[in-house]
């Protein structure tokens, strides 16, 4: 499989991580993968054959190009046939002053590409499908996004400093910043729901999620337990449990699949976490 990263234009970096592509004739993957909780938003085109969601123990085909939203627990997916994907990966909150559309919206499912958001991303994907090189894509999406870029950007500042500021402190509690920032916990959930489609405790969750992750496969501690004490857990049995929810298993059986996906992201999540999470 090869995979690739392409940094934004400057003016979108504080909302697009990264572009990405993936293409391989038949991906390295186990018949079912994990899509785990990571604070992202991802416009995917797919230009390959089409893959399932699993849910339920049923397969339901995700059609063409599509958005994944933001994700509260772990999505399951099977891609085992051809795959030829050019994507945009969003950072925290970073979605919504491009789409406007409030992000808890489109969470925690796939979302066809004409239905949200209309034909002007359509002829996008138009273009990128007879686009012949990585770099004119990557010219033809920045010139989109910077043609969609809302200028007045005031939730999205706001999540930001707020975010920081949180992420800076991590011993103190959400009530701590909402008095810090002179903002009720209901009108601050409203703001982050809006723009992040997470509260601030579920991001607090999912980061120290994918903290744990990053421990567990860089086999540095000697337990589980030892995983959970560096996390910031209060012991095993909240590891557990929090981890369980986020990714439908527990944290041994989790790192036994050894996931294909979740090890091909394991940069992108490193990068993520030490710049105080996806900001």
């Amino acid at each position: 499989m090869i995979y690739r990263e392409f940094a934004p234009h400057p003016q979108l970096a504080p909302y697009v991580e990264c572009y990405w592509k993936a293409d391989a004739d038949r991906p390295p993957f186990r018949d079912e993968e994990s899509l785990i909780p990571d604070g992202t938003i991802e416009l995917m085109f797919n230009f390959g054959d089409n893959y399932a969601r699993v849910k339920n123990g049923s397969r339901q085909p995700v059609k063409g190009s599509h958005i994944i939203g933001i994700r509260q627990h772990a999505l399951r997916i099977s891609q085992t046939a051809h795959q030829h994907v050019f994507s945009v990966r969003f950072r925290l909150g970073g979605a919504y002053p491009l789409f406007r559309i409030p992000a808890h919206l489109l969470a925690n499912d796939f979302w066809s590409l004409p239905d949200v958001l209309g034909r002007d991303y359509t002829l996008l994907e138009e273009q990128l499908f007879e686009a012949t090189t990585d770099e004119q894509r990557v010219l033809l999406t920045d010139r989109f996004l910077l043609g969609r870029l809302e200028f007045d950007n005031t939730a999205h500042r706001f999540l930001q400093q707020y975010t920081a500021w949180m992420l800076q402190r991590e011993d103190v509690s959400v009530a701590d910043a909402c008095k810090a920032f002179g903002i009720s916990y209901k009108a601050m959930e409203r703001r982050f729901s809006q723009v992040a489609g997470l509260t601030p405790s579920e991001l607090l969750k999912i980061r120290r999620f994918n903290k744990a992750i990053l421990a567990m496969y860089s086999c540095r501690h000697e337990s589980l337990t030892a995983v959970a004490h560096s996390c910031g857990f209060y012991d095993q049995s909240h590891f557990i449990r929090e981890f369980k929810q986020l990714s439908g298993t527990t944290p041994r059986r989790f790192l036994e699949e050894q996931y294909t996906i979740v090890q091909v992201i394991q940069p992108a999540l490193a990068a993520r976490l030490s710049k105080s999470y996806n900001l």
